[in-house]
């Protein structure tokens, strides 16, 4: 299993276990549920539409954020990576094993390049309809 693969593995699997755990920051308002981080970088990273069901983290340590979308959406993650495409990521990578999925994307916005992995999983609490996503800038 390569480098770039066991990693976004690992950020898959830390971002379950925050959805398990329920952690969340409530310093701001997110889209509904739970608050997204006051610093959270809305404007470079469209999450897609639905619940925030978990959000942590902070600015120079990456981000976590766990959406569950809404019913009518029928293949989750591909909504989320074509938002993220649509606003200038490009995907970088795509894995799929045991069921979970992870689709790597990277952009530059103003200077500072953000890396994000965005995933699903049929295990999670809320079933496969939720996209964790884990955002790290460099």
């Amino acid at each position: 299993m390569s480098r770039l693969v066991r990693f976004t593995v690992v950020l898959l699997t830390c971002a379950l276990a925050l959805v398990i755990g329920a952690c969340a920051s409530e310093e701001e308002s997110g889209l509904k549920g739970v608050a997204l981080p006051s610093d959270f970088p809305s404007d470079q990273v469209p999450l897609i539409d639905g619940t925030v069901l978990s959000a942590s983290g902070a600015a120079g340590k990456g981000w976590s954020v766990t959406v569950q979308a809404p019913a009518s959406d029928s293949n989750v993650l591909d909504t989320a990576v074509k938002k993220l495409t649509d606003a200038g990521y490009t995907e970088s990578q795509r894995t799929s094993q045991n069921g979970q999925s992870v689709v790597v994307l990277t952009a530059d916005k103003s200077g500072t390049t953000y890396w994000v992995s965005a995933g699903v999983t049929p295990a999670a609490a809320s079933g496969g309809s939720s996209v964790f996503y884990t955002i790290t800038t460099t």
